[in-house]
């Protein structure tokens, strides 16, 4: 069981990245990057956890996983905003290999988080029950 839902989230992760990849591909990012709906979810579910999940260790087990995924996205998007501001506001005339290069770490923060949020979604399913995770997700 556990090996379909791996293979599931790593066929989103796939769909994610590519998806990534050609909205990166043009002069602007696109409107809504993957990391930003996986913080606004993460952060409307930590307050709550208890109310889903009656045992205290594990509750907390949960909490903690969804504390470090708002962690890595608000880490991301500081690391991406970063990278536009200075795409923003260059002080002097910009190559165009130092924008390929500035983009490319902008994408690089977007895959590795998006990586990351993969393997910490695996860890809440395995720390969840399967009704407890879909009550979890059906938090919007």
């Amino acid at each position: 069981m556990a090996v379909g839902i791996e293979r599931s989230l790593r066929i989103l992760l796939g769909l994610a990245l590519s998806m990534g990849a050609s909205g990166c591909g043009g002069k602007e990012p696109p409107p809504q990057l993957p990391t930003s709906g996986a913080h606004a979810r993460a952060a409307s579910r930590i307050e709550l956890v208890d109310l889903v999940i009656g045992e205290p260790a594990r509750a907390a087990r949960v909490r903690a996983l969804y504390v470090e995924i708002e962690r890595l996205m608000l880490t991301t998007k500081q690391a991406e905003a970063k990278e536009l501001r200075a795409l923003g506001a260059p002080a002097e005339p910009r190559s165009p290999e130092a924008t390929r290069a500035a983009l490319q770490r902008f994408r690089a923060a977007e895959q590795g988080a998006l990586e990351r949020y993969v393997a910490l979604q695996l860890e809440l399913r395995s720390a969840t029950t399967r009704e407890e995770f879909a009550r979890l997700d059906a938090i919007k």
